[in-house]
């Protein structure tokens, strides 16, 4: 089947957010996105949550965008239905296949999974967790196995929950921390900031433009707090290990 290129702009909606623009507009929202190189060929491609074609608010679904090498990107015909309320998306190995998976976090709390085929098709996978909400999620090598683990923001329980990868696509719930405040949403990122070959976790809110909070990772799935890294404009504020 012949696939039409398509050119895609990205737009700041907001600090932290990228829009496609040109995509379907979302009530009161901007589409999700995450990048990764889904067919093997050496270019980022794309993946996108979006309104099913007429843009009627409701269910949503998963597209992938193919990168070309000139910049542009070609669509995958698939799509794949998601929640109403898609908050992030993940792209990793998590079944170690030597293909970028991606996950879905909703607002409701459900977290799918869609498996790789190396080729840019992407195939359900089923429910890794269900948690009160999702806000952000973050993928690293928590530990010293070689499994993807996952960090998810949980604004209903005022929590980051671990779930740590088995390496065949499933998770477990390992541990959680309390975020720094209740009734904010808090995003994640991962890296390795004090080079120990373990990922640590920065933590962030937008509401406190500036401030931002970093756990350093233990090695067994959990994080201490390391308040000689963090900035926060309220020296009563604290993130509890």
């Amino acid at each position: 089947m012949e696939h039409s290129t398509l050119v895609l702009m990205i737009a700041i909606s907001a600090p932290g957010m990228l829009q496609a623009v040109g995509a379907p507009d979302l009530p009161g929202k901007p589409a999700v996105i995450a990048t990764g190189d889904l067919n093997g060929d050496g270019i980022a491609d794309i993946v996108e949550s979006t309104l099913e074609e007429g843009g009627v608010p409701g269910p949503q679904v998963l597209i992938v965008l193919l990168g070309n090498a000139d910049g542009t990107f070609r669509r995958v015909d698939a799509h794949h239905p998601i929640g109403s309320d898609p908050r992030a998306i993940v792209v990793g190995d998590f079944n170690e296949d030597g293909n970028a998976d991606v996950i879905v976090g909703d607002g409701d709390g459900t977290l799918l999974e869609f498996a790789g085929d190396g080729r840019g098709n992407l195939m359900p996978a089923g429910k890794v967790a269900s948690l009160g909400s999702v806000v952000s999620i973050a993928a690293g090598h928590f530990s010293r196995d070689r499994n993807l683990d996952l960090l998810v923001s949980d604004a209903e329980s005022n929590s980051a929950v671990v779930l740590r990868g088995a390496g065949d696509g499933s998770f477990r719930q390992t541990w959680s921390f309390e975020l720094p405040q209740r009734g904010m949403e808090f995003h994640l990122a991962t890296a390795d900031f004090n080079r120990d070959g373990i990922a640590d976790v920065v933590i962030t809110n937008e509401d406190h433009e500036g401030d931002y909070e970093v756990m350093l990772g233990n090695g067994n799935g959990t994080f201490t707090y390391a308040p000689q890294l963090s900035h926060r404009r309220d020296p009563n504020s604290y993130c509890p290990t």
